[in-house]
């Protein structure tokens, strides 16, 4: 069966138009919006923060709270409640490069890492584990397991944020 040159064309130009209207569609039906000029990323930190997380502890700690502590002991439950003593062994302070590589606007913070050498495991069914501390008192950190090159048993925590 022949097509004429008018009639592909014009099935052509039909479909292409169709398909357009396909898509724009599409955009309308998942409630997509496309944002233009200026996105503001203002955060109020104690506006937009429950009462719960500001009076958390770990949310006044900085890094400077734990670096008289590096060698000293911290103290965490097992699986049966028995204490693990965990020696805090570095804290490292992370500082943002490149950050306006990326992108125009960028909410500053303060980032930092600790590091626990563990006597033993800690349970593996949970992540938050609750820290006591002599001078700092009873906390809460999420904690990742790691084990280094000589085969020690470590923990290490990382606290960012929002200033």
């Amino acid at each position: 069966m022949r097509l004429a040159r008018r009639e592909f064309l014009k099935t052509g130009m039909l479909t292409a138009v169709s398909a357009g209207l396909a898509l724009s569609a599409a955009r309308v039906t998942v409630a997509q919006k496309q944002t233009r000029g200026r996105v503001d990323t203002t955060i109020q930190r104690a506006v937009d923060l429950p009462l719960e997380v500001q009076k958390d502890p770990v949310f006044s700690f900085k890094a400077d709270t734990f670096k008289p502590y590096v060698g000293g002991i911290f103290t965490a439950p097992n699986a049966l409640g028995e204490k693990i003593e965990l020696e805090l062994i570095s804290v490292k302070t992370f500082k943002a490069t490149n950050e306006l590589r990326y992108t125009k606007k960028v909410a500053p913070t303060e980032s930092f890492s600790l590091t626990f050498k563990a006597a033993a495991e800690l349970p593996p069914f949970t992540s938050i584990h609750r820290i006591n501390h002599p001078a700092l008192g009873q906390f809460d950190l999420f904690l990742t397991r790691r084990t280094s090159d000589s085969g020690d048993l470590l923990y290490e925590a990382v606290i960012n944020h929002l200033l």
